[in-house]
C-alpha cells in the first residue's frame, strides 16, 4: 500500500484518489479553493443557478465504466439526461441551424437549411472522423502517451494518419462548399483551446464523438457530477483538505520528499509522509520545469458572463452559439495578436431550457463565453476594461435582432464577469489559458505534461492540462490512466 497525496480536488484529482483508494491505498487530497470540482463549479444569486464551467457533457459510456470500476451505482450519484439538440447555431443574416443527434433529424434539417447535397458531405466527413476516433481509442484517449505504441509498421502508418499536416480547416474545406458549415465543424478545434486553422485534423474526432454518443447533461447542474464525486471520496476514505494551496516542493534523487501548503490563514503546512504525489494542475513552483513557462502556445483562454435574464426567449435552445461575421479574423485576433476580438463568436448555455429550476419564473439563466487570449501584455483585464467588454459583447448579440426583437441590456437582471485573470488566480490556469499549452501543433501537443511526469519519478499528472485532453469525459479518463500507471 502507497499513501499518496493530491494536490487538487478537481474532476481528474478526486476520480484519481477514489480509484486509488479503491485499489487499497492511502489517498489525502489537498485542494486551494473552498469546494470541490475545480473548474467545474456552480453559483446560485437571486434564484437563479449556474454551471460555471463545462455545460455539456458526451461520451456518457466514460462514466459508467468508473462507476462499473468502483462497483457503484451511477444514477445513486447523479443522472445524465440526453438533449435532442446538442446546439442551435445563429448567422448575422438570419440562417438558424439546429445540430441534432439523431441522424434523420439532423439530415432533414441540413436539407432545408443548407440544401440538399449537403447531408452526404456531412456524414461522409463524421465517417472520416470516425477513422481517428477508432484510431485513437485504445492507444491514445484509453492510455497514457507512449511511442511504443506505434512503433509497429502499421502504428507508424496510424501515427501518421494522426499527425497529418491537414488542419481542421483544411479538413472542411475538403468536404464543404457551404461556407457556413466550414465555420460550424471548425468551431470544435476550440473545444481543445486551439484554433482550426492549425490544429491538427485528428481534432474532427469531437464533432464525431458529440453526434455518435449525444449530447448529455446532469439532472440538477452539471455540478452534480462533483458533487457526487466528493461523496466518493468521503465513502472511500479520502479526506479533502480545503484551503490549502501547494506553494513550495522539496526534491532529492528526482524524487518530491516533502510538499508545503499554505493555508487560508497564511499558516504554512508541510508533509513528507507520503511516497506518491498526484498534482491536478502544473501550474506550481518546481513540479513543472522552467522551461515549460516560455513556450508561447498556449492554449485560448475565455471571457465569461453570468447574466440573469428577467424574460424568455422562445428562440434559443439549451446551447446556442451566434457567429462571427469574420471567422479568421477572429481566431488571428486570439491567437496571433493576442487581444480579444470585437467581431466574437459568442456561445449561450441556457440550463432552465431544460431544467425550470435553475431560473425564477419567466426568467433565464444566461451562461455567455467568448474565446479570449492568454494573458499577454496587450490586455489588461481592469474592471473598467472588462465592463465595456461585456458591453461589447451584449452589444454585439444585440444585431440578431431577429432572435431579440430588441435591447437585451434592457432584459438584464445582473451580470456576474470572469475573465482570463480569474482564471489564473482561481484555478492556477498557467497564463489563465484553460487547458495549458495548446494543440495547435504537433510540438506544442507533445510537450504538453505527461501523465507521469519525466521530471520526477514519484510525480505524476491529471486533468485537462494533460493527457489525454481537456473535457469532463477526459479529466476521468486521464484519472483512470494514472491510477493504472501508479
Amino acid at each position: 500500500m502507497k499513501k499518496i497525496i493530491v494536490c487538487g480536488a478537481g474532476i481528474g484529482g478526486m476520480v484519481s484518489a477514489i480509484l486509488l483508494s479503491a485499489k487499497g491505498h492511502e489517498v489525502s487530497i489537498y485542494e486551494k479553493n473552498d469546494e470541490p470540482g475545480g473548474k467545474m463549479g456552480e453559483i446560485r444569486r437571486d434564484g437563479y443557478r449556474f454551471d460555471t464551467g463545462p455545460s455539456l457533457i458526451t461520451m456518457p459510456f466514460v462514466f459508467r465504466e468508473f462507476f462499473d470500476e468502483i462497483k457503484r451505482e451511477m444514477t445513486d450519484y447523479f443522472e445524465l439526461t440526453e438533449i435532442d439538440s446538442s446546439c442551435r447555431y445563429f448567422w448575422s443574416d438570419g440562417t438558424v441551424f439546429n445540430s441534432f443527434t439523431d441522424k434523420a433529424k439532423s439530415e432533414q434539417e441540413l436539407k432545408k437549411v443548407f440544401g440538399d447535397d449537403t447531408s452526404d458531405s456531412y456524414f461522409r466527413y463524421l465517417e472520416y472522423a470516425k477513422i481517428f476516433y477508432n484510431l485513437s481509442l485504445e492507444d491514445f484517449i484509453g492510455s497514457d502517451i507512449n511511442i511504443r505504441n506505434y512503433l509497429s509498421k502499421e502504428g507508424i502508418k496510424n501515427l501518421f494518419r494522426l499527425i497529418s499536416g491537414r488542419s481542421v480547416n483544411d479538413l472542411s474545406n475538403k468536404f464543404f462548399k457551404e461556407k457556413k458549415l466550414k465555420q460550424m465543424m471548425d468551431r470544435f478545434a476550440t473545444f481543445s483551446g486551439s484554433t482550426p486553422f492549425l490544429a491538427p485534423q485528428f481534432f474532427s474526432v469531437i464533432p464525431y464523438i458529440e453526434n455518435e454518443y449525444g449530447a448529455w447533461y446532469v439532472k440538477g447542474g452539471i455540478y452534480k457530477i462533483a458533487e457526487g464525486l466528493r461523496r466518493l471520496c468521503g465513502e472511500f476514505n479520502v479526506e479533502i483538505h480545503y484551503g490549502c494551496e501547494l506553494k513550495d516542493i522539496s526534491q532529492n534523487n528526482k524524487k518530491i520528499t516533502s510538499l508545503k501548503f499554505r493555508s487560508n490563514d497564511g499558516k504554512t503546512l508541510e508533509t513528507d509522509k507520503f511516497d506518491t504525489v498526484v498534482s491536478n494542475f502544473t501550474n506550481s513552483s518546481g513540479i513543472m520545469d522552467k522551461d515549460y513557462f516560455k513556450n508561447d502556445d498556449w492554449a485560448n483562454s475565455a471571457f465569461i458572463i453570468k447574466a440573469g435574464m428577467k424574460k424568455k426567449f422562445s428562440e434559443l435552445s439549451h446551447h446556442n452559439i451566434f457567429f462571427a461575421d469574420d471567422y479568421e479574423k477572429e481566431y488571428i485576433d486570439i491567437f496571433e495578436k493576442k487581444i480579444p476580438s470585437d467581431d466574437m463568436t459568442i456561445y449561450i448555455s441556457i440550463s432552465s431550457k431544460t431544467d425550470l429550476n435553475d431560473a425564477p419564473a419567466g426568467c433565464e439563466n444566461w451562461f455567455i463565453m467568448v474565446n479570449a487570449p492568454y494573458l499577454n501584455p496587450g490586455t489588461d483585464w481592469t474592471e473598467k476594461y472588462s465592463r465595456d467588454y461585456c458591453n461589447r459583447i451584449i452589444d454585439r448579440l444585440n444585431r440578431f435582432d431577429i432572435v431579440f426583437g430588441g435591447n437585451i441590456h434592457d432584459h438584464i437582471e445582473f451580470c456576474d464577469i470572469f475573465t482570463p485573470e480569474d482564471f489564473k488566480n482561481k484555478y492556477n490556469c498557467e497564463n489563465g489559458s484553460i487547458y495549458g499549452l495548446s494543440s495547435n501543433t504537433l510540438y506544442t501537443i507533445l510537450k504538453r505534461p505527461k501523465n507521469k511526469s519525466d521530471k520526477f519519478d514519484n510525480l505524476y499528472f491529471t486533468g485537462g492540462n494533460t493527457h489525454p485532453g481537456g473535457g469532463v469525459p477526459l479529466c476521468f479518463q486521464s484519472g483512470r490512466i494514472i491510477s493504472t500507471l501508479i
